[in-house]
């Protein structure tokens, strides 16, 4: 994987989290497009820092299950498969009941990746980025970056909705990041 970022947070306070953004890739901080950068960057960055298991005890599991859901919707759903092309369930990798046909219930969905993980084969379906700029427009109240004129870094803040989605957010964290705040 490809890090992007160093991200290091200064603290929270509320609803609303400070931190720097420092490039890995030189050439000044590249944030994508956006005049704010989206806030679609913002909840990545939340997500990623969860995922890395920051805070992972601090999160309650119905704002874990919205991060988990966030991460499908921009890299798609894994469709666990059998040797046939059943789905399997997710949890226990055994068939469903009655057996379903993943390229038949996913048709048109499916984005032609595919993988295996500790033996298990899975298909990908297509992210849905759409929806998750709308996921990611009611969790972000604004997200805002100030890049350095002369570096390689940018102070960014995060506002949320809810402090629920801060709650893992314990200050002087770091982390690296291969979210680019591309939209």
């Amino acid at each position: 994987m490809t890090y992007i970022f160093d991200v290091w947070t200064w603290g929270r306070e509320g609803n609303t989290l400070d931190g720097t953004l420092t490039s890995l890739i030189g050439d000044g901080v590249r944030l994508g497009d956006g005049p704010d950068h989206g806030t679609g960057f913002g909840l990545k960055l939340l997500m990623d820092a969860w995922f890395q298991g920051f805070g992972a005890t601090d999160i309650d599991p119905g704002t874990a299950a919205e991060f988990a859901e966030c991460f499908e919707l921009i890299l798609g759903k894994r469709v666990w498969i059998d040797d046939e092309g059943f789905v399997l369930d997710h949890r226990t990798k055994e068939p469903v009941v009655p057996k379903v046909n993943a390229y038949s219930a996913y048709e048109g969905q499916l984005d032609g990746g595919r993988g295996t993980s500790d033996g298990h084969a899975y298909l990908l379906t297509k992210p849905r980025g759409e929806e998750f700029r709308r996921r990611a427009d009611a969790v972000i109240a604004s997200f805002a970056v100030d890049p350095e004129a002369d570096g390689d870094q940018a102070g960014f803040t995060i506002r949320v909705t809810d402090p629920k989605y801060l709650a893992h957010m314990a200050s002087h964290i770091s982390f690296r990041t291969a979210f680019t705040g591309a939209e």
